[in-house]
């Protein structure tokens, strides 16, 4: 049987057709406002399109909302496709299974953030009285449109690329040091080297957070991301499971460890979310925003929830993994 017939692919894909209805209602109507806008018109056209803009921005924000539900369940999804998919013990074996499953992941993340900066945006024209980012909040929405379609191709051609009668790698073999895969040659890298600066990172954050530097901030955010994943998944990970062999990012998900990976993830993807976007927003509008201790009270949330799990193995066992 295909995957495509799964009751959960059938789920996913219903809910794209959703998105991709109230998107492109949106589209066209932010395609007609950035046109025509003109504050210093009186004309019944502007009056029409200064109505369409709440109406427009209201449909925006409810699909930023089912996008949300629509990644958690995409996730949920990959792990529940790994019950058919032989070899696959979780979702890794499943992204796994396709060249596209690892750029689907990406650039559905990447899409909530080019979303999540457009609802920062918009918030912050609501507060002008004289509709001073409209026209360029809309531009921007036809480029996350077409980043949206791009998105609904790339899970398409991965869905229906999955053979469900080939036996893929489960995540034991795909993140393994001595695997050959991308995964595992970043494993390669010591702990001793990502641990601290891992910490590091962290620190410095803080003390850019709290000088309101968000230059800086916005920048080491990004670092923060990719080794938080990277430690999340080299070290924090074995003590979560509390075998030193297994490092799957995926099989925290599941209900045998309580399904803390996606407090984890929320926190670490929000809080960076929140750094980058207040950069983005500087340097492209000149828009300051108030959400640097936003991001560092979750970041600090991940920090103090990842570290807890070695700390409080070393107290019960005495001894580290």
């Amino acid at each position: 049987m295909s995957v495509l017939l799964s009751p959960e692919v059938i789920i996913l894909f219903i809910e794209d057709v959703l998105l991709l209805g109230f998107n492109s209602l949106a589209v066209f109507l932010a395609f007609n406002i950035q046109k025509d806008f003109d504050l210093n018109q009186t004309t019944a056209l502007q009056y029409r399109l200064e109505r369409l803009t709440y109406l427009v921005s209201t449909i925006i924000r409810f699909s930023l909302i089912i996008k949300i539900f629509s990644f958690v369940f995409f996730i949920f999804t990959l792990d529940k496709l790994s019950n058919i998919i032989p070899g696959a013990m979780c979702g890794a074996g499943v992204t796994n299974a396709s060249p596209y499953g690892s750029y689907v992941l990406l650039v559905k993340l990447f899409s909530l953030y080019l979303f999540g900066v457009w609802l920062m945006i918009d918030r912050e024209d609501q507060k002008t009285e004289d509709y001073r980012y409209t026209v360029k909040k809309f531009r921007y929405f036809i480029i996350i449109y077409l980043f949206f379609l791009i998105e609904l191709s790339l899970q398409y051609l991965y869905l229906s690329d999955i053979d469900p009668e080939k036996i893929v790698s489960c995540c034991g073999t795909v993140f393994n040091a001595a695997s050959t895969s991308f995964a595992g040659q970043l494993l390669n890298i010591p702990n001793g080297i990502v641990l601290p600066s891992f910490y590091t990172i962290f620190a410095l954050l803080m003390w850019t957070s709290l000088r309101q530097d968000v230059i800086w901030t916005g920048i080491l955010n990004l670092f923060f991301l990719a080794f938080g994943l990277l430690t999340l998944i080299s070290f924090f990970s074995t003590y979560i499971y509390e075998l030193p062999s297994h490092q799957c990012p995926f099989c925290l998900l599941q209900g045998d460890y309580h399904y803390v990976g996606y407090l984890i993830y929320a926190l670490l993807l929000s809080g960076s979310f929140f750094g980058i976007a207040a950069l983005a927003l500087n340097l492209f509008l000149g828009i300051h925003l108030k959400i640097l201790k936003l991001s560092i009270l979750l970041n600090t949330a991940f920090v103090v929830l990842v570290s807890a799990y070695p700390l409080f193995y070393y107290i019960r066992n005495g001894v580290w993994l």
